[in-house]
């Protein structure tokens, strides 16, 4: 199945901000990336999970360094114990990557002879799912945005089935479950793009979970209503937009008293002079 000609380019930087290159030479962006407008959602379990990264850590590192403890080094394990799940969630992230990189190795049929122990698990994983999958994945690691609602995203394959009824979506995921109906909301965005930026519809999407630790298995789950997936995103978007603007003024009474203006010299600073 070929996929039809792009009504227009995008291209993101490092920083995932994407732009929209049209046919005239003309430029529309930086967009924000469907992955921040999805991130506007509140996330219960992720406190939970941060507070008890803390807590291990805390306890691991007194357990270590065992015999007399300083308050000193309290005070640097606690500041350390404070950050564990950014470093916890920098190692996810870093291990998704690489197998996106796999995956994609792949499917293109260019799979290297020597893969990183980490990988072993995840490609052979991979590979059950790619064996008793119908779908045929058309390209991968598209770029895509849309002009009418101003956002830009990468999406993992786009693939053809004629089981599932024509063009779809995959998205990988690296976790040790499914987490919410933001994934939905992840793909509904990307459909929102292709659609627009291809003129083709999308009549499915399947979200695959690769476990990021032992005992290592795979589970792909199809989303079940594309329609909702897509306006709920269009919905976060506005959400996200909104969140970015001044919404509440300055007071107009206070018992506290108003504010004492800020030293001339500390605005000076704060605008970078």
């Amino acid at each position: 199945m070929k996929l039809p000609e792009a009504k227009y380019a995008v291209t993101a930087d490092k920083n995932h901000n994407y732009q929209i290159t049209m046919p005239d030479g003309s430029t529309v962006g930086p967009l924000k990336s469907v992955t921040k407008i999805v991130g506007i959602i509140e996330k219960p379990a992720l406190i939970g999970w941060a507070a008890r990264e803390a807590a291990n850590y805390f306890r691991s590192e007194i357990l270590r360094l065992g015999g007399t403890i300083t308050p000193e080094m309290i005070d640097q394990i606690a500041k350390d114990a404070a950050m564990a799940h950014r470093r916890k969630s920098k190692d996810a992230a870093d291990l998704g990557t690489k197998c996106h990189d796999i995956f994609d190795a792949i499917i293109k049929g260019i799979e290297p002879d020597a893969i990183p122990l980490e990988l072993v698990e995840p490609s052979g994983e991979f590979k059950k799912y790619r064996m008793q999958s119908d779908i045929e994945v058309v390209t991968t690691e598209l770029a895509v945005a849309s002009l009418a609602h101003k956002f830009g995203g990468r999406l993992d394959f786009l693939g053809y089935s004629k089981k599932r009824g024509g063009w779809g979506i995959g998205d990988y995921k690296t976790s040790s479950g499914f987490y919410g109906s933001e994934y939905a909301f992840q793909v509904g965005g990307y459909a929102v793009a292709v659609e627009e930026m291809y003129g083709i519809k999308i009549s499915w999407a399947e979200i695959i979970r690769f476990s990021n630790k032992p005992p290592f298995e795979s589970e792909a789950r199809p989303v079940t209503d594309m329609a909702a997936a897509m306006s709920s995103f269009l919905v976060e978007k506005d959400m996200s937009n909104a969140n970015e603007l001044k919404l509440i003024g300055d007071p107009t009474f206070s018992s506290a008293g108003v504010p004492e203006e800020k030293p001339a010299k500390k605005k000076a600073h704060a605008l970078g002079f």
